[in-house]
């Protein structure tokens, strides 16, 4: 099984992307490919394109762009035999909302960002790491992010 990281520009701007990644250690999984790339606007959008027509939010797209546009990020391909790979990535970088997370996950541990005040900044969340949710999402995101 194979799943999809990518390690957002506020984990980079803040020096955290080592820290994260020697926490994804703890996750039973081999690192089959890591690069640091420079987002460039046309794949950030097909990345989120399912997020921004679901939340249908007025500006989320332009939000999408202010944080990730020509931002440096890490993207890794993570595999396992474990069946749960999906699962347990997730688990390890916790919920969404850092402020909601379990303090043993990534985003508990060092996120200060919450829901609540990026929508009063009117910006997306800064919760420092994505994860795939599918396999499905995890073969389109290896394949938008290692093949451009």
């Amino acid at each position: 099984m194979k799943t999809f990281v990518l390690i957002k520009p506020d984990a980079m701007k803040r020096k955290l992307d080592q820290v994260i990644l020697n926490e994804l250690k703890s996750v039973p999984c081999t690192i089959r490919r890591i690069k640091e790339v420079v987002v460039e606007e046309s794949v950030i959008l097909k990345h989120y394109h399912e997020v921004i027509v679901r939340l249908n939010i007025p500006g989320f797209k332009e939000m999408v762009l202010n944080e990730f546009k020509d931002e440096k990020v890490y993207i890794l391909e993570c595999e396992s035999n474990d069946d749960n790979l999906i699962s347990n990535v997730r688990h390890k970088i916790g919920a969404t909302d850092p402020s909601l997370a379990d303090s043993n996950s990534i985003r508990g541990r060092y996120g200060e960002d919450s829901l609540l005040l990026a929508k009063e900044s009117g910006r997306m969340i800064r919760n420092l790491i994505h994860a795939s949710d599918s396999v499905e999402a995890a073969e389109y995101e290896i394949d938008l992010w290692f093949e451009n």
